[in-house]
């Protein structure tokens, strides 16, 4: 069961989306983060220590709230993406997209065949088999978003043609790497960096796909001035952030009364 119709619908309808990311451990994080009413999660594979059974089990928490949940793996490869579409995924998000070949490629591994090179086993995908397997396979997992990451300079430079491949549902900016791509690692507010990203904004829109940004700040500032550069999907934050955000204002508040009670 896909749970992206509900993306699609807001994205045609010009909504702004907010997401959040899953980098750890325990399934209660997705539940949380499911419950309180985000559009979608990115859970990460890529740079964390998340194995496939861990995987598994923040999918199954999330499925409490019927949130997409869309999963970033190490790299462009079918072998990656296969075992999570079969658990259920509604979204691969594939980094290091260079080339249309790359992303053709990325397209190619969600879709079964005539039109891809998927294999065949979705025991949770079709709810051990509750949902009819033909719909499935020519309905239901033809709605899995396929989120494509642009973050090197060879993509920004194919990023007309990336953005026409078939079957390319989202463009995603991965602001830190662009960055270092240009030999300016982290100076994402570098006037150069932002006119990449304002490029590859304005390409991807004219393509008619959706531009995702993946990023910590969760401001208001921050989220205004990504939707100022262009983005439809914004992703912020982690569970990371919120606890020490947290604790921080945890003892703020607790050295302000000692020190009225000292």
């Amino acid at each position: 069961m896909i749970n992206t119709d509900i993306i699609r619908e807001k994205l045609e309808n010009k909504k702004y989306l907010l997401g959040s990311h899953i980098t750890g451990t325990d399934p209660q994080i997705a539940e949380i983060v499911g419950t309180y009413g985000v559009d979608y999660v990115w859970i990460d594979t890529e740079h964390t220590a998340m194995d496939k059974q861990t995987l598994l089990n923040h999918l199954i928490a999330l499925r409490v709230s019927s949130t997409p949940a869309f999963v970033r793996i190490p790299w462009n490869a079918p072998t990656l993406a296969k075992p999570i579409l079969d658990m259920g995924a509604d979204g691969i998000i594939f980094p290091m997209i260079k080339t249309a070949e790359d992303a053709r490629r990325a397209v190619s591994a969600c879709l079964y065949p005539p039109d891809g090179i998927r294999g065949f086993g979705p025991r949770r995908a079709t709810r051990f088999g509750l949902d009819n397997t033909m719909e499935y396979i020519q309905s239901d997992s033809k709605k899995i978003f396929k989120l494509l990451q642009i973050e090197t300079r060879e993509a920004v430079e194919n990023i007309e043609e990336i953005a026409r491949v078939p079957g390319v549902d989202v463009l995603v900016i991965g602001p830190m790497d662009l960055s270092g791509a240009y030999n300016k690692l982290a100076q994402t507010g570098d006037e150069e960096i932002q006119n990449v990203y304002r490029y590859v904004a304005k390409k991807a829109h004219e393509a008619h796909k959706p531009v995702l940004v993946s990023m910590g700040d969760y401001s208001c500032q921050g989220i205004r001035h990504w939707i100022e550069i262009g983005a439809d999907m914004i992703t912020v934050g982690n569970e990371p952030g919120y606890i020490t955000d947290g604790l921080k204002t945890t003892l703020k508040n607790a050295a302000v009364v000692f020190e009225e009670y000292s």
